[in-house]
């Protein structure tokens, strides 16, 4: 009997340990189920330093401590401990440095050296340096002074744009570039241009020109000292001088002429003067004009000499011209010449040339680009020769020519192509290519003043 008591009283208090048990789970369940979210960690946001900074904060803690600094200065006293310890390589890195050894380093730094001596000479002259011209410098060091130090480099060397911006942040130089002003635009501009291509339709439908028949001839004034709006020159420099043979004024009139299927007919170039010079190159028409400027004499001779020498001109294949307003082409004389050889003119409106006009819209710009490059390059190369008092002589007539000559090949023919397509004039009569009208590319846009403003169709 006694044993069957303290059995169940043995029972009764495990059943109590055993509910005691699970309530307790059960309450901590609960509680952790209504307990709000916990916090995520706050995040650290790292800070980077300038190697001022850096010095600075060496510099307190010798006078003081590395604790007492880290306290003033909110960092931790081993980070000043490990900047201590280069401090050697701090005092050799740039103040505003925030990574020491970020970054590429130079594969030919004693090339890349020389290089820069070679820039430096040129600015300190007031001589332009552009990018191309640095790279073929480039090239030339490590084909010539530097192929044994640094063999078999040439052939890896690929004077990428990667390499060149890398080469002036190694070594604080820095490129400059002047903004550009923009031709004002007429207020109907959109009636104007809608107008322009329902002549050119109408045209087209009418006579079906062939590609080869459709023609744009433009006049763009250039100067003897091509001297651009970019240099290279060190970082924070507050004058940035470039030098020239004092012809930046001394103009002549380069006329260019392309047509739709891609072709370049050859180009003419008026200079300043009465007296033809010689030996000129054969693949360039020279003339002479008392201010250097296109004139109706000379725009017979043109409409003679290259809008006649293009396939079809001598059998005198009916065609089609693109001309801005300038007055020189509005004449009758050249109306009447211009009607000898089966044309039919058609004159863009005022303020539409940087629209509709092929050569100012894609090429021009190209064109003289490629010419104050050459321009460069023979200054950088010291290519001049100087006058009995010391100053720098402009380019020949005959080195202007050939510069003409080379820079117009080099121009693409599809570049050409597309010209026509992007300002509306050989567009498939279908629609198709309408989505080619206008594209975006500033670049390419000329940016030189109209020489007349007013203009009325023909």
């Amino acid at each position: 009997m006694i044993d069957l008591v303290i059995c169940e009283m043995r029972d009764q208090c495990l059943r109590r340990v055993s509910n005691f048990a699970l309530n307790f789970t059960s309450n901590s369940t609960s509680q952790k189920n209504i307990m709000p979210p916990t916090k995520p960690a706050k995040r650290v946001i790292r800070s980077s330093y300038t190697t001022r900074q850096k010095l600075d904060a060496i510099s307190l803690a010798k006078r003081t401590s590395n604790n007492q600094a880290a306290r003033e200065l909110g960092l931790s006293a081993s980070q000043i401990s490990r900047w201590t310890k280069q401090e050697d390589i701090l005092k050799a890195a740039k103040p505003s440095t925030r990574k020491i050894g970020a970054g590429d380093h130079a594969h030919y730094p004693d090339a890349e050296i020389a290089l820069k001596e070679w820039i430096l000479s040129l600015r300190k002259n007031g001589i332009s340096v552009t990018g191309n011209i640095v790279k073929e410098r480039m090239k030339l060091l490590l084909r010539t002074e530097f192929c044994e130090h640094y063999p078999g480099a040439l052939e890896q060397f690929f004077a990428s744009d990667h390499w060149f911006y890398r080469f002036l942040n190694r070594h604080d130089l820095s490129l400059r570039r002047r903004t550009k002003i923009s031709q004002k635009l007429p207020a109907d501009l959109t009636e104007k241009v809608v107008l322009f291509h329902r002549y050119i339709i109408k045209h087209r439908k009418k006579y079906n020109y062939d590609l080869s028949q459709i023609g744009n001839m433009d006049e763009t004034p250039m100067f003897f000292d091509m001297v651009g709006n970019t240099t290279i020159d060190i970082r924070g420099t507050n004058t940035v001088h470039l030098r020239t043979t004092g012809n930046e004024k001394n103009h002549f009139t380069c006329v260019l002429t392309v047509l739709a299927d891609g072709t370049k007919l050859k180009p003419m170039v008026i200079f300043k003067g009465k007296r033809l010079p010689k030996d000129l190159p054969q693949e360039i028409i020279v003339k002479m004009q008392d201010k250097g400027w296109m004139d109706e004499i000379l725009m017979q001779t043109w409409v003679e000499k290259v809008w006649a020498s293009r396939a079809g001109g001598l059998s005198k294949s009916k065609n089609l011209l693109v001309l801005d307003s300038f007055e020189g082409h509005k004449t009758e004389s050249v109306k009447c010449k211009f009607q000898e050889h089966n044309c039919n003119m058609m004159i863009i409106p005022g303020g539409l040339t940087s629209i509709v006009q092929p050569l100012d819209v894609c090429l021009n710009k190209p064109f003289k680009d490629r010419m104050r490059e050459k321009w460069r390059l023979w200054m950088a190369n010291e290519e001049f020769s100087l006058t009995k008092g010391g100053n720098l002589r402009k380019p020949s007539y005959k080195i202007i020519c050939e510069w003409i000559i080379q820079a117009w090949k080099e121009i693409p023919t599809e570049m050409v192509k597309k010209s026509f397509l992007k300002c509306g004039i050989s567009n498939e009569m279908n629609g198709q290519q309408d989505n080619l009208l206008y594209e975006s590319d500033d670049d390419n846009l000329d940016d030189d003043e109209e020489m007349v403003e007013n203009n009325n169709d023909v």
